[in-house]
């Protein structure tokens, strides 16, 4: 059941776009996670700067700039992502055969979830603002 069972089938297997999205849209994730930690965590830019603060030879600014540059790839990496895979998301939402919406508490809980998270960080309420205090701490009582 291996596609690429030898080298010479590795080569002439045709390129996937599925896979390249998903590839690619994990890959961004990755890293956009740990950039996402290291600003999170990295000295202020004062600090930073007087210091001359760097992890893993990569200065805030660099850190900053990597992880924007990161989330802006990864909205197209997910756009991409979201278009290729578009068949399997509606399927999961519209059952043709009933004619309705399928999987409604699960939506309905992914709503529910994010929203609650972004009006938590809008209006500065935990959880958000255990992760904003835990930064702010970690900034100051170690740098």
């Amino acid at each position: 059941t291996d596609p690429c069972p030898t080298p010479a089938a590795r080569k002439a297997a045709p390129f996937s776009n599925r896979a390249a999205a998903v590839f690619l849209a994990g890959l961004i994730f990755g890293l956009l996670a740990l950039s996402g930690l290291v600003v999170a965590f990295a000295p202020s830019g004062r600090i930073a700067a007087d210091t001359d603060w760097s992890l893993f030879w990569l200065g805030r600014a660099q850190w900053e700039s990597l992880h924007l540059t990161l989330g802006v790839a990864f909205i197209g990496a997910a756009g991409w992502h979201i278009w290729l895979h578009w068949p399997v998301i509606t399927n999961l939402l519209w059952s043709a055969a009933a004619h309705t919406l399928c999987h409604r508490r699960e939506l309905g809980l992914a709503l529910a979830v994010v929203g609650l998270l972004a009006m938590a960080a809008v209006l500065s309420l935990p959880p958000a603002s255990w992760l904003s205090a835990l930064s702010g701490g970690f900034k100051r009582g170690s740098w």
